[in-house]
């Protein structure tokens, strides 16, 4: 079912936040919390509640991470692949978001542990924008009384029902989506200490007996229609961390990218032959896609990002 089929009966608004690693979702979602959270609403004794959803909390654990060959050789994670993100548990949540208006019991973020960057965003440009929406918020009735920043790397798909992210692109209302060209990501990402992840570490024995990618996601898709309970505790294993291996943005996080929106990046309808080469710096992203895109092509700063995304979500609350 669409997002437009589901809004009338939607106890809140799921806002995607999506782009390539190192674009910054993160910052954006957590900027966007300050300003949206507690803002009073029409009714004098209401509150906008806001919280942020973050994609790399559905990672499967660190031994059921797919494997891949590199073109040196070498069998490393694949940590940037639909195939290793939980999408049935991702798009049970969404729908569990909107009708309930709250976080299911069972999600427990881990990602506030990741290191966290200086948005470089004045305090006054969010007190001006937080101004803003409380003015604009106040002044007009509202049935919906919460809003949720869902945040991740591989949010949207194209039109392809069988596409595992088709339900989670169905899910959000408004999807924002922040391009970055190559050379900024391969920098900033390269420039990171680590990620935590959830599992037990993978043995040798896991990699020897590891499939490639796309074999593993075959094997998933007959979970995807598997009913979970969210209203358990989460019990998912406990807690390691990921280095990136050198070279793994060029071997990994681009291609990937580049490969799962394609559908985005890339002009016409030709998919084929050398996707990275044909999308460069990749910052030429289709307008007419489905997705809302950032002004600046990736090369503006934080502010002009922080105010666009302000003016689209003021603007789909005020038509919700």
């Amino acid at each position: 079912m669409s997002s437009e089929k589901q809004s009338d009966q939607a106890n809140a608004i799921v806002v995607g936040i999506s782009g390539p690693s190192s674009s910054g979702k993160t910052t954006l979602a957590r900027l966007l919390q300050r300003i949206f959270c507690g803002v009073d609403l029409q009714s004098s004794d209401s509150k906008l509640n806001t919280f942020i959803i973050h994609e790399d909390d559905f990672y499967y654990p660190d031994d059921q991470i797919p494997y891949v060959t590199t073109k040196s050789g070498e069998r490393i994670q694949d940590w940037d692949t639909a195939a290793a993100i939980d999408t049935n548990f991702l798009a049970q949540s969404l729908s569990y978001v909107r009708e309930h208006g709250r976080l299911p019991p069972r999600l427990q973020s881990k990602e506030d542990q990741n290191e966290q960057s200086d948005s470089g965003v004045e305090d006054a440009l969010v007190l001006e924008m937080r101004d803003l929406v409380s003015r604009q918020l106040a002044s007009r009735n509202s049935r919906t009384k919460t809003i949720a920043f869902m945040e991740g790397f591989l949010l949207y798909s194209d039109r392809d029902e069988k596409s595992p992210l088709r339900p989670v692109h169905d899910a959000i209302h408004l999807p924002l989506f922040l391009p970055a060209p190559y050379t900024n990501v391969k920098t900033r990402r390269e420039a990171r200490s680590g990620y935590v992840t959830i599992g037990a570490q993978p043995t040798q024995e896991d990699i020897a007996a590891a499939k490639e990618a796309k074999g593993e996601q075959n094997e998933q898709e007959g979970e995807e229609s598997k009913k979970i309970d969210l209203e358990t505790e989460d019990d998912r294993p406990s807690q390691n961390f990921w280095v990136d291996p050198p070279g793994y943005v060029d071997d990994i996080v681009w291609p990937r990218y580049v490969e799962d929106h394609a559908w985005l990046l890339i002009p016409d309808e030709s998919v084929d032959g050398d996707l990275v080469a044909q999308v460069g710096e990749g910052i030429n992203v289709r307008t007419d896609a489905g997705v809302i895109v950032a002004p600046g092509k990736g090369l503006v700063g934080m502010d002009v990002i922080l105010k666009w995304a302000v003016e689209e979500i003021l603007a789909f609350h005020r038509s919700f």
